[in-house]
């Protein structure tokens, strides 16, 4: 009688955690803000359980302070087979909006790793929000009249780092403090706890 003796030549990764909240500090250029998240892998790895995409509901600190965080709390649970690390898993956040006119337009994208804690860490991620910027002044006046701010047509160009040499990107999760000029600016950032 032959026994199996070879070991599986796979791994699985569990991922349970929550897009937490938005911080807008200038104040969210929208009345409510709703997220959606993609999940992206490599080629080597399979989505065992668990949804690949989600959206959030509709959210806003209308009650609160202007820079209060926008509560999301939505649940993000996958599980996922490989047979190497390359191509580690990657959530990518698209944040939305609607401005005064009632128009759906984007308000940045985020784009992080999935952690490579143990079990039974829960840690926080902050992400920094990316906006794309027009690329003319004559498209920087359209984007102001429509309400419309600029989109990426893909947005998993972000997920390879050579591919967006060439963009032009305000990245709203830098703290700078310029006393000489009296002018601070915020973070614009995105929290996801994971457990």
């Amino acid at each position: 009688m032959e026994t199996n003796t070879t070991a599986a030549s796979y791994f699985n990764i569990f991922i349970t955690g929550h897009l937490e909240s938005a911080n807008f500090p200038l104040g969210p250029e929208a009345k409510d803000i709703f997220c959606r998240y993609e999940a992206f892998a490599g080629p080597d790895w399979e989505l065992v359980s668990g949804t690949k995409n989600g959206i959030t509901q509709l959210a806003s600190n209308r009650n609160g302070n202007f820079n209060d965080p926008i509560v999301f709390n939505m649940p993000i649970e996958l599980t996922y087979r490989s047979t190497n690390v390359f191509g580690w898993p990657q959530l990518i956040v698209c944040v939305y909006g609607r401005t005064r006119w009632g128009i759906e337009t984007s308000l940045g994208y985020s784009r992080l790793h999935v952690p490579v804690f143990g079990s039974g860490t829960n840690q926080r991620i902050v992400a920094p929000i990316l906006k794309p910027r027009c690329s003319n002044a004559m498209a920087d006046v359209t984007s102001w009249i429509t309400g419309r701010n600029p989109e990426l047509k893909d947005s998993k160009i972000l997920l390879d780092n050579t591919k967006t040499k060439a963009f032009l990107i305000i990245v709203l999760g830098k703290h700078k403090n310029n006393k000489q000029k009296g002018i601070k600016f915020g973070r614009a950032e995105l929290r996801i706890s994971t457990t």
